[in-house]
């Protein structure tokens, strides 16, 4: 049987327990997983693998990663205020080891390490979403064969999205 005093202790020991976790870093060592056939994307609920065009991922606190049929759907879901706190790692195709038509899931780069092609004439699964690129040669020999202009992440914003859409 349970004393009281045994019962009070627990309790008073509770906060203390709660705080065991803090002050550790969220896990970022989350990796690009395979988009299955049937997998739907985060954001709009269409089959990720239906579409060309460069596909998104992103890690989430929870231990989750979210598939998005497009990099345009990987940024506004990422960009929304709600889910920034939550994302540990954000992965998008990268188009210099990859093709549009068909990309490979064994070639992901870290989207903030990328540099994007926005206004371009290649269509995928929401339009013309932007283009990523692990080297910036490879971006500009797109722009000269599909349109458009280079910008690095930061540079990426709301205008840039509905330029390439």
């Amino acid at each position: 049987m349970t004393t009281r005093r045994e019962i009070i202790a627990f309790l008073g020991a509770l906060p203390i327990l709660s705080l065991a976790g803090c002050g550790q870093s969220a896990t970022t060592d989350c990796q690009p997983i395979v988009l299955a056939n049937d997998r739907e994307c985060a954001l709009c609920g269409m089959t990720i693998s239906s579409f060309p065009g460069p596909k998104g991922q992103a890690c989430v606190d929870d231990g989750n990663t979210l598939g998005f049929c497009s990099t345009n759907d990987l940024l506004s879901w990422a960009w929304q205020p709600d889910a920034k706190p939550r994302i540990s790692a954000l992965y998008v195709h990268d188009l210099s080891h990859t093709r549009w038509q068909s990309p490979s899931d064994d070639a992901w780069i870290e989207a903030a390490k990328a540099v994007y092609v926005v206004g371009h004439d290649r269509e995928g699964a929401m339009g013309h979403s932007p283009a990523p690129f692990s080297q910036k040669k490879d971006a500009e020999h797109f722009v000269e064969a599909h349109g458009g202009h280079v910008l690095g992440f930061r540079e990426l914003d709301w205008d840039a999205l509905k330029a390439s859409s």
